[in-house]
């Protein structure tokens, strides 16, 4: 295990219907607050005029910002903090899924530091220009998913480069404040649902399988929260109003990128950037489908380089016999997310995903443009490799 140091000033209020609290914690933010949100679906299940009315209760103002698509576009950050801007507003809450709490954290560091978001991107190809200040960041998550509720990290798309990056940073951009409550999760449809929860799993499984093996604490912390994702994906998808269900989830996703989990790990991520290059292409593939394309491929990928990562969670999440055949062994655990991802109405390849053949070199050129290629890939090569595993071949 390595050396770590753990920093998470977010206040978390966590339970059932405490979005009743919203107001109060926001009153000690500022006066008037730029909402950002997505185009219908907090509009549609009446949770943003419920927000708009906790606020007004409280004594603060809001202007609301309803623009946000899937995977955030730097230009409707952009959109965000100038109304922001010119409306005086002090402070910002995100209100939905991981796109809208996201470009609110964009549209905080927009608002009070100036320019353009992409220009806090670094890249490879280009360096990022100091994020100096941000406006106070409230979250409120609609959805069980990126746990960007309590963390200090943002991913954008860039339509006109079709890059997909993130923004870092500890100093500036947790939210002091987010409310997470499970009951604003139940009219999530089924497949988003469904993706939130794979997006969890990849979460505290990246350093997982990549790090520092002697870690116990965290390798139990890791497979708990996996365990709770696979048992109560069932009952959260086909009964969508179980509180049990739906709490259990919520939780994991908030304490999946806390800090703990992946503490002392220093592992790679691996996953994710393939699958931002894949949905920085494909804006119509979701986050969460990308992730559960591509992750049975990685894992296979892995059997030969990390046996032992493999072996435990065949063991330990899906039950395997210790003393069955070692490659047998390695392959109850790709197969058991496999049937997992498929048990849950979403796609176990590219293929079926919706990405085409012939746009697999660009997806590797644009990984390698905006993160280069994960060490423990190694080269181009051996990443066409995973992508032609992960399309079916």
């Amino acid at each position: 295990m390595k050396d770590f140091n753990i920093y998470n000033p977010t206040k978390i209020v966590f339970g059932w219907g405490v979005i009743e609290r919203c107001g109060i914690e926001a009153a000690k933010l500022g006066k008037k607050s730029l909402i950002v949100t997505g185009k219908s679906s907090t509009k549609k299940t009446g949770v943003l005029d419920k927000v708009i009315a906790l606020l007004k209760n409280a004594g603060v103002e809001a202007v609301v910002y309803s623009g946000v698509t899937p995977n955030p576009k730097t230009d409707e950050t952009d959109e965000a903090a100038n109304l922001g801007r010119k409306e005086n507003c002090d402070f910002v809450i995100g209100l939905g899924g991981g796109s809208a709490m996201d470009a609110a954290k964009g549209a905080a560091v927009v608002l009070k530091s100036g320019g353009n978001l992409w220009d806090y991107v670094w890249l490879p190809s280009k360096k990022a220009k100091q994020i100096n200040d941000a406006a106070p960041i409230m979250l409120i998550p609609t959805l069980a998913a990126t746990g960007s509720e309590g963390n200090p990290s943002a991913v954008f798309t860039n339509k006109q480069t079709k890059q997909k990056a993130a923004i870092y940073n500890p100093d500036k951009i947790y939210p002091r404040v987010s409310i997470v409550d499970p009951s604003l999760t139940v009219t999530v449809p089924a497949k988003q649902t469904a993706e939130g929860i794979i997006d969890i799993i990849m979460h505290v499984l990246e350093e997982y399988l990549t790090g520092e093996t002697e870690c116990d604490l965290q390798d139990r912390i890791t497979e708990g929260i996996i365990l709770t994702c696979i048992e109560n994906a069932e009952k959260a998808i086909n009964e969508p109003g179980d509180k049990k269900a739906r709490t259990n989830i919520s939780l994991a996703s908030t304490v999946a990128l806390q800090g703990l989990p992946n503490s002392g790990r220093a592992g790679e991520w691996v996953v994710h950037p393939i699958e931002h290059a894949v949905t920085g292409i494909y804006d119509n593939i979701a986050h969460g489908s990308g992730i559960a394309a591509i992750l049975p491929a990685y894992l296979r990928f892995l059997f030969d380089k990390k046996p032992d990562r493999i072996k435990q969670l065949s063991m330990r999440i899906f039950g395997a016999d210790e003393y069955a055949e070692e490659g047998e062994l390695m392959e109850v655990c790709a197969k058991g997310f496999e049937d997992f991802i498929s048990s849950m109405g979403l796609a176990n390849n590219l293929k079926d995903a919706g990405v085409e053949k012939s746009m697999l070199p660009m997806i590797a050129d644009k990984l390698i443009e905006v993160s280069g290629i994960p060490g423990i890939i190694g080269n181009k090569e051996k990443l066409t490799f995973i992508l032609k595993s992960a399309y079916g071949e």
